[in-house]
């Protein structure tokens, strides 16, 4: 089989889809030495090793976004077998099956996320006309993200199949050593609002203060960049005892991950929820929303608390922080869980769902 993956975006690695894009790509090459692939990139440079059996094209337009890229870029490149977009989006014209990778639908679930209409929305919509007619087929990432597909979108049960994200055990792993500055509770979060870091600020807050003053709240990710969790931190009066570092590199992730005492998620809803398998990975005992996918992926590793309770997550992060052996446990747990999830694993899903697909 001839596969074109389109992956724009390896231009931003630091959200979910960039890093599915990235480590998908990077497991089929190990896993899949048979079909030959043609990975659409929309700059020169990438992070994958020369395979025989893999092309790596560089596909720039300097007036163009991203919808035009997508239309254009997978024409270039001829006739194939399958055409992939590893996240939400369509095409006009396709020269063999079409499958996309729709990891939730959030943006139908929180009418807050949904983008308005503009001019380049309108000629998508004009040029593609109903989406879900292109679909061939969809990929998505848990079982609950596939019960919201077909309980909202017009698609067919045997029309998408669920592949489980995986974990780079290399990268996320426990550190060797303990750091020695003052202990902190974690999280890394977008800007999306549904994200729901305002109810840790909330439940950090609510702290006994002996307790608090113990620990520091560091929060990371976009979701720094938001005038309302500024706010909400000088509100409680705790800017002395938290820390805004804002967008990190892989490398710094990792080692927020392993230093942390706690890593808390209290988001309302998510189409896996990848962040929480990186903490276990790291050796993170990990507090998680209760919400959509979240139990799916914790299992018994986590402790799960509702996400609109901050009362109950106060209690529940009170416990583990004044509790070695919870901790313990949680990250013995952790560490277990996380070693179920493979990005290899994830591939050879794929390569399964192409195969069936082309038959």
């Amino acid at each position: 089989m001839k596969i074109v993956i389109a992956a724009w975006h390896l231009k931003n690695l630091n959200v979910g889809i960039g890093r599915y894009a990235r480590e998908l790509i990077e497991a089929l090459g190990r896993v899949d030495q048979t079909n030959q692939y043609e990975i659409l990139i929309p700059h020169a440079e990438h992070p994958f090793p020369a395979r025989p059996n893999m092309r790596y094209r560089a596909i720039r337009f300097p007036l163009f976004r991203r919808r035009f890229w997508e239309q254009t870029a997978p024409l270039l490149v001829g006739p194939y077998d399958v055409l992939h977009f590893p996240y939400d989006s369509c095409v006009a014209w396709k020269r063999g099956t079409f499958v996309a990778t729709i990891h939730d639908v959030k943006p139908l679930l929180f009418p807050v996320l949904r983008t308005r209409p503009n001019l380049n929305s309108r000629i998508e919509q004009w040029l593609v006309g109903d989406r879900w007619k292109k679909l061939d087929h969809v990929i998505t990432i848990s079982e609950h993200s596939r019960r919201d597909l077909l309980a909202h979108v017009p698609l067919r049960p045997e029309q998408v199949t669920v592949t489980s994200l995986g974990l780079d055990t290399e990268r996320f792993r426990p550190a060797e050593h303990r750091g020695e500055g003052k202990p902190y509770v974690f999280c890394v979060a977008g800007a999306d609002p549904t994200k729901n870091v305002g109810i840790l600020i909330d439940a950090f807050a609510k702290l006994a203060e002996p307790l608090r003053s113990r620990f520091d709240l560091l929060l990371a990710g976009d979701v720094c960049k938001r005038p309302d969790i500024r706010t909400a931190v000088e509100h409680h009066g705790i800017g002395a005892h938290t820390k805004l570092v804002g967008m990190v590199s892989d490398r710094e992730l990792v080692a927020y991950y392993q230093q942390a005492t706690a890593f808390v998620f209290p988001s309302l809803y998510e189409g896996f929820g990848l962040p929480v398998l990186e903490a276990m990975g790291c050796g993170c005992p990990v507090i998680c929303s209760n919400a959509a996918s979240l139990p799916e992926v914790a299992g018994d590793a986590a402790v799960l608390v509702d996400p609109r309770d901050s009362d109950r997550l106060a209690i529940e992060l009170s416990r583990l922080l004044a509790s070695p052996s919870l901790r313990d446990d949680l990250m013995a747990r952790g560490l277990a869980r996380s070693r179920e999830f493979s990005w290899d694993r994830t591939a050879l899903e794929t390569v399964a769902v192409y195969r069936r697909l082309v038959g």
